[in-house]
């Protein structure tokens, strides 16, 4: 991977001869590490310069939790958001989401009572409701019980293909969403020709995430700046930056080159 800030100016001369649309991830890419998912922000600062570049340019936020929460959380009408890995969306005002004939509630009702029976079992989990999607937070969790509460929730896993349902961990979480193809990279290649249609210019996506659902989205844009925060040996993504603060560096670096 290259480091971002070592390549910027041949990336603004790939900006300058095209329209760039800018997607981002939430959690630890826009927002700081939060122990408990309920207490991530967006800082002030962030959100100012996320404004601004939206006065210019089309600005996505592309993330797991369900829509409600993120619109709530980065509080911005002119952005484009996009929940639950793909399958909630709203653009101008518009919300839309999967059909719920995709929905497999009886699988996801199941689901959800194990993983409230962890949360009893297991005190410092969490577990998440997104509608579409649920996910089991276990970032504080004692670490004399992370290893027999991994055993339990390992013999779930199996379970999810027979519901439905597929599960993926990441970041001290896991997550568990409908067995589609519906994922960031098909939303982004969605948002792209739904606004490629409205654009005279070539558009040029730009992506920066952290986790493993956002390799979905770097393997669908080879084309365009793929950016991980936090440097991988395994990632699709072409560049990364070091952490939320260089997110943010980042961000100021780009709407200079509109103003």
């Amino acid at each position: 991977m290259k480091y971002f800030f070592k390549h910027k100016i041949q990336i603004e001369r790939k900006l300058n001869a095209r329209a760039p649309v800018l997607f981002l991830d939430f959690d630890l890419t826009l927002s700081p590490l939060a122990r408990n998912p309920n207490h991530a922000f967006l800082p002030v600062a962030t959100k100012n310069v996320l404004k601004e570049i939206s006065a210019h340019i089309p600005v996505v936020v592309i993330t797991g939790r369900k829509l409600s929460d993120i619109k709530k959380r980065v509080g911005i009408k002119t952005l484009i958001y996009i929940g639950n890995h793909g399958l909630e969306h709203e653009k101008s005002g518009i919300t839309k989401s999967a059909p719920l004939s995709i929905l497999p509630k009886n699988g996801l009702k199941k689901i959800k009572n194990k993983f409230l029976n962890l949360a009893k079992k297991y005190p410092g989990v969490l577990v998440e409701e997104k509608k579409f999607t649920i996910a089991l937070h276990y970032r504080l969790l004692p670490r004399e019980n992370k290893s027999a509460f991994l055993i339990e929730v390992k013999k779930i896993h199996p379970s999810l293909k027979k519901h439905g349902l597929r599960g993926s961990f990441d970041k001290k979480t896991f997550d568990v969403r409908p067995d589609t193809k519906t994922n960031k990279g098909t939303a982004c290649l969605w948002v792209l020709e739904t606004l490629q249609n409205k654009s005279h210019k070539k558009l040029t996506p730009i992506y920066i995430g952290d986790g493993k659902t956002d390799e979905d989205a770097f393997r669908a844009l080879p084309q365009g700046i793929t950016i991980r925060v936090g440097k991988s040996k395994h990632s699709y993504a072409e560049y990364y930056v070091s952490n939320v603060g260089e997110v943010r560096k980042f961000l100021v670096w780009l709407l200079k080159l509109f103003i």
